[in-house]
């Protein structure tokens, strides 16, 4: 007697139904692919119980034949797919032809439909099914669309039916598996009941940003900035949340490819690179973006809820995704907006700035820099170093060093700022307070406070940075070489790096056991114990197998270094060194965040100042 044999239908439909019928939430997910899928324009949800009792997906869609009604509980009967070759190019979020009898074999389905090209006398089909058996198909009298009822989740499978959670818990996953697809079809309308009460209405044509502030609260809405670019043969747009709004978990993110919501990891990990340290530590970005790519060249069908994709270019797709979203971060342009709505009511000024006079100006500034620069006036050379800024030529002695005092028609330097440039150039210097943070006025009457410490680090970041890349890093040979020993996993990973450490200026070799011998580093790292410098680089490569490991633990590095080079709090300020640092902030990425991702500067409208003193 044969021990193999074939398992009868039944079970192969409720093994099936382990795979793609996770909970209620994957029911609604299939049930509003397959109305999606049949061109429905409109989207109505019903759920009772969290959907264990009830999930009900009407759809004003292209409806069903009785023989297609009938056959669509089969195994494997879809209109989607003909041939092996359309494997290579699935353009319907459906293809397989088995989540619909996996449902019916785990619960009670009743299926009313009527094509959308049937007459007006016309019919419609009634098919039941309980149990993945056909108990009834009958004809009833409905609008032209299709309504798929399934009650009773589990009935017959008491075993995954205990592994549910409460109603209101499997409530919240039915809500967030319509959200996503009510993120990815702007055009559709959704309206989603749970227990009789509207719990999720879009309506069609609602722009992207109303939609992701449905999934990520009314809050972010005011933080979303517009995504849009090409790479290559990937498009890449939606919109993405400024650094001012992070999220606790990765569950703000939202992707999708070619309309389809997919869990990616090297997708999100470029998101994750994008925002280049603008973050708090645990924190992450908040997005809903959207990748376009040729069908042939991404494989939907290696996931059993198609949750998960393969990229023929899997490294393109990544750094699209990284560009369009580095490139929209990088000026910071929430601050050139929230800049022109700080006066309130009327009184906000236009905020179009030049950004070639901004780099322009910024560039002279810091291309005069220099650890013995002074500023123009008789200041402690302990004082201009740290800075490594020089006032513009001409400006010396006593006349720059004087505070700047507005003329007769109060037209002096700092109220001609106010058509500067840039969102720094423009603001008009006011003093530092707690020695700590400058005060400004921007256009318009906002004030604006800046944290002294956060915004030098951030500028001593990306010149160090940028020196890095350009491959134009000074080596400094010692004298002596610095002998370090790490533990043997990491003494073990930075001797595989070595070619690589070479390149980014760090001259070492192996000096026998565990140790290695350190003889040149970049003349910016002049100064730094060697030992904590590279046992930090030697954690980073030997946790991370990932292309960017060095680039990362680079930045790392860096930042610590600027951290350690910047201006402290409660130091002193004088208003030049203070103005060359506004200047120069303009020229340089990511302004708003220390590379820590602590922010940099915070603006108060006058209309909140005017509120809060009783003028308003």
């Amino acid at each position: 007697m044969p021990f193999v044999k074939v398992l009868p239908a039944g079970l192969v439909n409720q093994i099936a139904a382990g795979e793609v019928v996770e909970r209620p939430a994957s029911v609604l997910k299939e049930l509003v692919e397959n109305a999606l899928d049949a061109g429905a324009r409109s989207v109505q949800v019903d759920v009772e119980e969290g959907g264990l009792a009830l999930v009900r997906v009407a759809d004003d869609g292209s409806g069903m034949e009785r023989e297609d009604a009938v056959l669509a509980i089969e195994r494997h009967a879809t209109s989607k797919l003909r041939d092996a070759a359309g494997l290579v190019a699935i353009g319907t979020m459906g293809f397989r032809g088995e989540a619909l009898p996996a449902i019916a074999s785990v619960s009670r389905v009743r299926i009313d439909t009527l094509p959308s090209m049937a007459g007006p006398a016309a019919a419609g089909t009634r098919v039941v099914v309980e149990g993945g058996k056909v108990v009834e198909v009958s004809d009833v009298a409905r609008a032209r669309g299709t309504t798929v009822e399934v009650r009773d989740l589990f009935f017959n499978t008491p075993a995954r039916r205990k592994f549910m959670r409460s109603g209101p818990a499997e409530a919240g996953h039915v809500s967030e598996a319509l959200l996503r697809l009510a993120l990815a079809r702007a055009d559709v309308g959704f309206t989603l009941r749970s227990g009789g009460r509207v719990a999720l209405t879009t309506p069609a044509g609602a722009p992207v940003a109303e939609r992701a502030a449905a999934a990520l609260g009314r809050e972010v809405l005011r933080h979303l900035v517009a995504v849009d670019a090409t790479r290559g043969e990937v498009r890449v747009h939606g919109v993405v949340a400024s650094p001012d709004h992070s999220e606790a978990t990765s569950r703000g993110l939202y992707l999708f490819v070619n309309g389809r919501y997919v869990r990616d990891r090297g997708a999100a990990h470029a998101v994750l690179r994008a925002f280049a340290g603008s973050l708090p530590p645990g924190r992450h970005p908040a997005a809903v973006l959207f990748l376009e790519i040729p069908l042939s060249r991404v494989d939907v069908n290696v996931h059993p809820q198609k949750l998960e994709v393969r990229f023929a270019d899997a490294r393109g797709a990544y750094d699209a995704v990284f560009h369009a979203v580095a490139e929209v971060l990088r000026p910071a342009p929430w601050l050139r907006h929230r800049a022109g709505q700080g006066a309130g009511e009327g009184q906000a000024r236009p905020w179009d700035p030049d950004a070639a006079a901004v780099l322009a100006a910024a560039r002279r500034v810091a291309e005069s820099t220099g650890p013995q620069a002074r500023l123009g006036l008789e200041v402690a050379r302990e004082a201009a170093a740290p800075w490594g800024f020089a006032p513009p030529e001409g400006a010396s002695g006593p006349a720059a060093a004087a505070p700047e005092r507005p003329s007769a028609d109060g037209a002096g330097p700092e109220a001609a700022r106010a058509g500067a440039s840039g969102y720094f150039a423009a603001l008009r210097y006011v003093g530092q307070h707690a020695r700590t943070y400058l005060l400004c006025e921007a256009p318009g009457g906002s004030l604006v406070v800046i944290d002294q410490h956060a915004s030098h680090e951030r500028l001593l970041f990306h010149r160090l940075r940028e020196a890095v890349r350009s491959r134009r890093l000074e080596v400094q040979p010692f004298l002596v070489p610095a002998v370090v020993t790490l533990p043997a996993a990491p003494a073990r990973a930075l001797e595989a790096a070595l070619p690589e450490l070479v390149e980014l200026g760090l001259e070492l070799e192996p000096f026998g056991g565990d140790a290695f011998a350190v003889k040149g580093a970049p003349a910016l790292l002049a100064g730094t114990p060697m030992e904590p410098l590279l046992a930090d680089l030697a954690r980073q490569v030997e946790q991370s197998a990932r292309p960017d490991a060095m680039d990362a633990a680079l930045d790392d590095l860096l930042a610590t270094m600027a951290c350690h080079a910047a201006v402290r709090a409660n130091e002193d300020v004088s208003r030049e060194e203070a103005r060359a640092l506004l200047d120069g902030l303009d020229a340089i990425d990511f302004k708003a965040r220390c590379p820590h991702g602590r922010p940099v500067v915070f603006e108060l409208a006058l209309a909140e100042l005017e509120r809060r003193v009783g003028r308003r």
